[in-house]
């Protein structure tokens, strides 16, 4: 059987149809002890709280939304630099700089990172 794409719009809530912004994500795609990339930031979900970070390492730029989140740190998978993602804080090297927080809003099922 074959579903036009009218039918197929109609059969999801609102909220999953709506079209996303750069800086949205449905909060359902990051369960907790996760992290997405959305739009170059780093979204990790610590336990249902939501923080946000750059997506690049401060000591070689490695994609932290691919590393291991354990609680609120977060371990970069190429050199093990570990940072609190709630904060920003280098928790163990060899980063040395923390990195750029961001702010978080969920209105429903709906994230936004503010990056201004």
């Amino acid at each position: 059987m074959q579903i036009n794409s009218q039918q197929a719009n109609m059969t999801g809530s609102p909220n999953q149809t709506a079209v996303l912004k750069d800086n949205e994500f449905r909060v359902d795609t990051v369960p907790p002890g996760s992290a997405l990339l959305v739009g170059g930031v780093a979204v990790f979900n610590v336990a249902g709280s939501f923080c946000a970070t750059q997506d690049k390492c401060t000591h070689k730029q490695g994609p932290l939304s691919e590393g291991k989140l354990d609680g609120s740190t977060e371990t970069c998978p190429w050199h093990g630099s570990q940072f609190n993602v709630c904060t920003g804080a280098v928790l163990q090297g060899p980063a040395a700089e923390p990195l750029k927080t961001y702010r978080v809003i969920v209105e429903g099922e709906i994230g936004r990172v503010e990056t201004v």
